[in-house]
């Protein structure tokens, strides 16, 4: 589904409100995205891998040093590849990147920090750059590989041709979230919009569950996320 055919779906349960002063195709369409990432962030259904060629004694990575960056929202593991196809797992720092020394250490990598995870907004989507990453020890050699597999967010709709990463059969899982949102504007002006902004958002739910028994049935193992920081736009 098309980001034009959220809209238009949208519209087609929202006839009633269209006419209102307060209704915008701008507001239908900043909705819609916070459902996009709504849906992801609350379902994790979305992943990527993210490969960073190391620089010898960089601090730290960022979207300039690989584009993913821009998207991770968390990761579930991160790897130094050297020399071997799959590397060897690291752990997060204890502290995350406040708790750093002061003096900096060189060398082989054992840990990760993670720090600036936060959520781009409809209205300046170019003002996100994504996460910062880097390792302790800094890695002391050039040219070698971080990895790092997680959970990304989905990228701002804007164009009319741009399509979600969720997966289609969840893409009305997004319209309803934006309905309900709308209708909830003007749940003060008519109680049955206000039960409509409910059952708009009981829709959203009951598709976030079925996703994540989808996921829970296509994953046999739990996953035990590391505990970093974030922060999403609610």
């Amino acid at each position: 589904m098309t980001f034009l055919e959220m809209q238009t779906d949208a519209l087609d349960l929202l006839q009633e409100v269209q006419a209102h002063g307060q209704y915008s195709a701008t507001k239908l369409k900043h909705y819609l995205n916070q459902g996009n990432l709504a849906f992801a962030r609350k379902t994790k259904c979305i992943e990527v891998t993210v490969d960073i060629t190391t620089v010898a004694e960089q601090f730290e990575y960022d979207s300039s040093d690989a584009a993913g960056l821009i998207t991770l929202m968390i990761p579930y593991q991160f790897r130094y590849v050297d020399g071997t196809e799959m590397g060897e797992p690291l752990k997060p720092y204890p502290g995350g990147y406040t708790n750093l020394p002061k003096v900096y250490s060189y060398g082989k990598p054992f840990y990760y920090w993670i720090r600036n995870i936060h959520a781009a907004t409809v209205a300046a989507p170019s003002a996100y750059v994504g996460v910062r990453v880097g390792t302790w020890p800094i890695c002391d050699t050039a040219d070698k590989t971080l990895r790092i597999d997680g959970f990304m967010r989905p990228t701002v709709l804007s164009a009319d041709a741009h399509i979600s990463e969720i997966q289609p059969e969840w893409h009305d899982a997004v319209v309803y979230y934006a309905v309900s949102r709308i209708f909830s504007m003007f749940a003060h002006l008519q109680p049955e919009w206000g039960r409509k902004a409910t059952f708009y958002l009981s829709e959203f739910e009951r598709m976030v569950a079925e996703a994540n028994e989808f996921m829970i049935i296509q994953n046999d193992e739990p996953m035990e996320l590391p505990d970093v920081y974030y922060e999403m736009d609610q």
